[in-house]
């Protein structure tokens, strides 16, 4: 089943054209990792996915982004609504000036949910989910940034868990961290995907071999080659592709 698909997107900023018309299915709980060179507009394809460019003055977008046959860019989308639907995770940890426990209960009580034995269910409950309850359920009212930063990444995933997106876009979240919580964070993504869609950008290409199903190689804001991981990085179709994954330009 199709989660997300692009049609012939395209987004300039002002007169440069970042992304050139890119077509995509990502299937319903697979990882789908998105890798190209720097400046190939994979941040700003996964930006498109829940409207995050929006925010950038002088874009101009066209083309469709549809959430299970909907399309985001329609004017009846209620925006805060998509984002609660397909939440995302940045490439710094990016926690509130809050304790731990405020950080995930803060974004509930934005959408409504004002019960506290309720808001302690689902903090407890997301930082479960993101492998971190065990290792902060003594100190949940301890600053945010008394974490390390493999902890607050975590954190941050379990604050967009908490509001119960359907698809999780990922931007990096590896890349400020060192090995032993990339391997934490990789082990999660393998495991979130039995409940969610995730799309994940990355620069590391063993990263993208590891855990997702689908690749997507990005060039010069066009879309190379979209394929299983597995064919993607052994039979690719296209000389670009196999050029980058051989490493041979980056």
């Amino acid at each position: 089943m199709v989660k997300l698909k692009t049609e012939n997107l395209k987004l300039r900023f002002g007169k440069k054209e970042i992304l050139k018309g890119i077509t995509m299915e990502i299937p319903q709980n697979t990882v789908v990792a998105i890798i190209g060179p720097s400046g190939c507009g994979k941040s700003t394809f996964l930006r498109s996915l829940n409207r995050m460019n929006d925010f950038i003055k002088g874009v101009h977008i066209e083309g469709k982004v549809f959430l299970d046959g909907k399309n985001i860019y329609d004017r009846d989308v209620n925006v805060f609504e998509l984002r609660k639907k397909v939440g995302m995770v940045f490439q710094k940890p990016n926690p509130f000036p809050k304790s731990i426990y405020e950080n995930i209960a803060y974004g509930l009580r934005i959408h409504g949910i004002k019960d506290r034995s309720v808001i302690q269910q689902i903090v407890e409950k997301s930082l479960k989910d993101a492998n971190l309850w065990e290792e902060v359920k003594d100190k949940l009212f301890e600053s945010a940034f008394s974490l390390s930063g493999g902890q607050q990444q975590r954190l941050c995933t379990a604050r967009a868990l908490a509001i119960e997106p359907e698809v999780i876009l990922m931007d990096e979240p590896a890349s400020a961290l060192d090995p032993i919580a990339t391997n934490r964070l990789e082990h999660l993504i393998e495991k979130l995907k039995r409940n969610y869609t995730i799309v994940i950008v990355t620069h590391n290409i063993q990263q993208a071999a590891r855990i997702s199903d689908f690749t997507a190689f990005l060039y010069m804001g066009e879309l190379i080659e979209f394929d299983r991981t597995e064919i993607m990085f052994t039979a690719p179709k296209n000389k670009k592709t196999e050029e980058y994954i051989m490493g041979k330009f980056s």
